[in-house]
């Protein structure tokens, strides 16, 4: 559900059909929040579009418990984002996306909620041209339980 431009999302714990697919993010393309169904997609568009028209950046947040699904919802607004400008995803686009797997896959441990839950925060930028073209990205991590370091 939707609270202003915050989507409430719960971690539905099955595989929901043609959730994520490339009809879904066209369907979204463009269409004002509230226009459709409430999903994680309508809230990166509302922040291209923001970004488009307001001429400045826009943050997104994922907040949650340990296995409600953040990683999972990130990875899909990095999908949206990356291939909402166009239909497929360029060398840059594709770099960002195969980035965050191979990044999830250092510092994370086993919880009672999760079996691969992060240490760590991450802030992703996805740097855009003027004409709202992907040109690149950045992402910086910081340690959240520093309890576990040992040396």
């Amino acid at each position: 559900t939707y609270v202003a431009n915050i989507l409430i999302a719960v971690n539905p714990y099955r595989e929901i059909k043609d959730l994520y697919s490339p009809s879904t993010i066209n369907k979204y393309n463009g269409r004002s929040l509230g226009e459709l169904p409430p999903h994680v997609y309508a809230i990166a568009d509302k922040a291209i579009r923001d970004m488009r028209v307001l001429k400045s950046s826009q943050s997104i947040i994922v907040s949650g418990e340990s296995g409600a699904g953040k990683t999972e919802s990130t990875k899909y607004l990095l999908k949206y984002l990356c291939y909402s400008s166009n239909d497929s995803s360029g060398p840059i686009e594709q770099k960002i996306l195969d980035a965050n797997p191979i990044l999830e896959a250092f510092g994370n441990a086993k919880t009672t909620r999760n079996n691969n839950s992060s240490r760590f925060g991450k802030f992703i930028e996805v740097h855009y041209d003027g004409k709202s073209q992907v040109v690149g990205g950045y992402i910086s991590h910081y340690l959240l339980e520093k309890s576990r370091i040992c040396t």
